[in-house]
């Protein structure tokens, strides 16, 4: 035999790990190479030997499972009956073992009897390995005796001491872990939610005397619960770990960074060079994790009967789900009860039925919110709702973070697992327990904890895209803070947190914070004191939680340093009014993010502050508000009659529409969406000081997601042009929709139909809130009242439930004030149930001043 024909055969099957896309079937095919060559050997060195039934070769460990990765050691047990010379016994081992180096196999082997076998069972490493042991060559009777009289008699006390050590070592090290289980380098084999930790559940089971112990893998045997899920994660661990050996051609199980394209190329998930090929690579990779997870806890709450308490609900009522959905984990924040893994994997279940209607039920997101104003296992119930996919639907800007990595020597988290990590850390800031007293006195007297934690979910949401995270982040922020209803003070406070959460560690790490002038530039961005704590406090536990030893003493004492010194210029009286917060937000973003001079800078904010209505600046960012004014001066110059750009968000596409001003523009929007089947789901109108256009639309698809496809934003920008034009007439546009559809009948009496109008929210306009039927083209046909009436559309909010739709629109008269007339509301109230198609004099109607 050659001596390298197994290296060469082995390395010929390399290859076919890119086309097998399974794990378990590829690492088989290299056992059974490995088999094969064994077996051939060992005819040839046991030739005119007498061995008869004294000796036989068995696998064990990895290769005994028949998983043997392409460098991973040959584990074989020399089992005889003690009748053979140690010479003999040593001749043989050593030809076999040479073999196997000269072809570049790692070894590891043992020469025992059955009786000497028992002596070995005292470390767990080696009981695991004989569980896996499966006979390869040798005499068959022997091997047979083993089963019987060694693995069939392994005591049960070794057993039961080894079986509840694994249980509690998974319960340990996954469910009760303080810390993220997504690593950014993860260990395949060892790391939590690696293939090791799948193993010990394969070998408790493997003990199981129902368990059949024959030859086979690893999931030749029965788990409670659905296996299919966890054999996928399994098989694509096998697989990841079996390209890691080929493109390191070593035995190597840390995915570090520097490997992962390598490996993710060579699985065919795209060219290595480019960055989406990373990312679709380790978020399989993740989601593979979190599988095994959540496995791993349904399996332990059966094995431990934890599962005292079962949702009581069957979770199957499409009227309650939602309800019941949220209450579920309201409760057991309230009462302080840890869920039953087997309750969360029906969560986890019903999740899959939840629609976009839910992240807009008012009743979910008040619930929701209660619960972030609940001093308790706040980050805690947000895990757990993360983990049975609940949190990402709720908020789908948080939900489009989950498994996504970030490639960083410095962050060593994906960013759903490093933002719940700090919301953890803020869970024992509310129980008085962090480890510095001097930053726990800080958070002992923060204010408007529930808007800090929305911050925390949301801070780092612009990392899915390109460019400025902070600044998309906060205009995150804003979508929620509307989704949210909440004041116009908590959802400045939310935006500033989120579009300045790294501004102190830039300072702290970049600039002199000893500079008195630099201290009073920062100190005007605060609108209050409180704001200031917040951010501190926000940016220690942030730094803390991005790895291990991060937060360093030197860093908590600059930062401290920092935020000391702000607040006593704070406590001086120097608080800078809104006007003044903003105009100075964007001036040094301007400059210090996009390199501009302080005149080009004076002249952006000038545009700025002169657009109407004022909360133009309080909902863009300053990243928006530059890009506005460039693309404002290219649409000018090319004389085209609009511009439009598009942005996709997790739940929704961002319309951007520069035009000259006419109130026709909001028909032709809303007629346009409604012709192709699309759904705007919000709407904003803003003038320039030259009376343009900007106009900013939310559109989701007919199931409320944001994947609208190019060639739908293709038709919407022909169809606006084709309008603008006089080509296509609005009205029967408006009637119309391109796609077969059917509302549903909505039985009489289901829900009371609504004109509401509030005078007390604004200064400046009416809030309108409406709830009628849905119905193809209803949002135009209510913007064309409105029109017709003569008022100003300055904010439109639409929602759908239960097919009603509850829409909003902020209106004012044409010198920018509220509608105080109660005869014209009144008209304006009939005219709306009238092209609601509402029955005449039905409907109530509510004034509020």
């Amino acid at each position: 035999m050659m001596k390298s024909e197994l290296k060469a055969k082995l390395q010929r099957t390399f290859p076919k790990a890119k086309t097998v896309a399974s794990g378990r079937l590829f690492t088989r095919q290299l056992s059974n190479l490995v088999d094969e060559s064994i077996r051939t050997l060992f005819s040839e060195v046991s030739e005119g030997i007498p061995l008869k039934d004294h000796l036989c070769l068995i696998a064990v460990g990895g290769y005994g499972r028949r998983e043997l990765a392409p460098y991973s050691d040959i584990d074989l047990l020399y089992l005889h009956d003690g009748k053979l010379s140690d010479k003999l016994l040593s001749e043989i081992i050593s030809k076999i073992n040479t073999f196997l180096y000269n072809n570049e196999k790692e070894v590891g082997h043992s020469c025992r009897t059955i009786k000497e076998s028992f002596l070995y069972l005292d470390q767990i490493e080696t009981f695991h390995a004989v569980l896996d042991s499966r006979f390869l060559v040798g005499s068959e009777v022997l091997f047979q005796k083993y089963k019987t009289e060694f693995l069939g008699k392994i005591p049960e006390k070794t057993i039961k001491v080894f079986n509840d050590w694994k249980l509690s070592y998974l319960r340990e090290r996954i469910i009760n872990s303080y810390n993220p289980i997504l690593l950014s380098e993860p260990n395949i084999k060892n790391d939590p939610l690696g293939l090791r930790d799948i193993q010990h559940m394969y070998w408790i089971e493997k003990t199981n005397p129902l368990a059949d112990s024959a030859d086979g893998g690893i999931f030749d045997f029965y788990l409670i619960g659905d296996s299919l899920t966890l054999l996928s994660a399994y098989d694509f661990l096998l697989l990841t770990r079996s390209a890691l050996h080929i493109v390191s051609g070593r035995k190597n199980d840390r995915l570090d960074l520097g490997l992962q394209a390598e490996v993710a190329e060579f699985l065919g998930f795209g060219p290595k060079n480019e960055i989406k090929t990373l990312e679709s690579f380790m978020s399989q990779f993740y989601k593979a994790q979190k599988e095994v997870y959540f496995y791993i806890g349904t399996y332990l709450d059966e094995k431990t009967n934890r599962n005292k308490k079962r949702i009581q609900r069957e979770l199957s009522n499409p009227d309650s789900l939602y309800d019941d959905i949220i209450q579920f984990f309201a409760e057991s924040q309230l009462n302080e009860e840890e869920p039953s893994r087997i309750d969360l994997n029906e969560i986890r279940f019903a999740s899959h039925f939840l629609d976009d209607d839910f992240k807009n039920q008012k009743s979910v997101l008040d619930t929701f919110l209660g619960m972030l104003r609940q001093k308790k296992r706040v980050g805690h119930t947000l895990t757990l709702m993360h983990e049975c996919n609940i949190l990402g639907k709720l908020i789908p800007e948080f939900g489009a973070c989950t498994n996504f990595p970030l490639f960083s020597y410095h962050h060593q988290y994906t960013v759903d697992e490093h933002t719940l990590l700090i919301l953890r850390e803020l869970d024992v800031l509310i129980a008085d327990l962090w480890e510095d007293r001097q930053i726990q006195e800080v958070f002992n007297v923060c204010e408007k904890i529930e808007i800090l934690a929305l911050a925390i979910l949301i801070h780092d949401a612009g990392k899915v895209k390109e460019g400025d995270h902070s600044q998309y982040g906060a205009e995150l922020a804003l979508i929620i803070a509307e989704r949210f209803r909440l004041s116009e003070e908590d959802t400045e406070l939310l935006r500033f947190l989120v579009a300045e959460h790294i501004v102190m560690s830039e300072l702290s790490s970049k600039r002199d914070i000893y500079d008195p002038k630099l201290i009073a530039s920062f100190a005007k961005q605060f609108s209050n004191e409180n704001t200031l704590r917040l951010l501190y406090v926000l940016t220690i536990i942030d730094t803390k939680s991005v790895g291990q030893g991060i937060l360093t003493n030197w860093k908590k004492e600059i930062l401290h340093f920092l935020f000391t010194s702000t607040l006593a210029y704070l406590q001086k009286g120097n608080l800078a009014d809104t006007q003044e917060r903003i105009e100075s937000t964007l001036e040094t973003y301007l400059i210090e993010k996009e390199g501009l001079t302080a005149e080009q800078s004076e002249r952006i904010v000038e545009f700025g502050m002169q657009i109407r209505p004022s909360s133009y600046l309080n909902y863009n960012t300053p990243r928006r508000v530059y890009q506005h004014f460039i693309l404002l001066y290219d649409w000018k110059s090319s004389g085209l009659p609009f511009r439009m750009i598009t942005e996709r968000e997790p739940a929704f596409v961002t319309l951007s529409i520069f035009a000259n001003s006419d109130k026709q523009m909001l028909l032709y929007l809303s007629g346009t969406i409604s012709s192709l089947g699309l759904n705007l789901v919000g709407l904003r109108l803003f003038r320039t000081e030259e009376n343009q256009l900007i106009l900013q639309a939310q559109i989701t698809d007919e199931f409320g997601s944001g994947e609208i496809a190019e060639e739908q934003i293709t038709d919407i920008e022909s169809t606006l042009a084709d309008c603008i034009e006089g080509k296509t007439n609005i009205e029967d546009l408006a009637s119309t929709t391109n796609i077969w559809k059917t509302l549903p009948e909505i039985p009489d009496g289901m829900v009371e139909e609504l004109v509401k109008f509030a005078n007390d929210l604004s200064e400046s306009y009416s809030v309108l809130e409406v709830r009628v039927p849905d119905s193809i083209g209803l949002v135009y046909r209510i913007l064309k009242t409105l029109l017709d009436f003569e008022l100003e559309v300055i904010f439109v909010r639409i929602s759908t439930s239960a097919d009603f739709a509850y829409d909003s629109f902020h209106i004012q008269t044409k010198n920018g004030k509220k509608i105080e007339d109660t005869g014209i509301l009144l008209a304006i109230k009939e005219k709306i149930l009238s092209v609601a198609r509402v029955k005449e004099n039905q409907g109530i109607m509510e004034i509020n001043f």
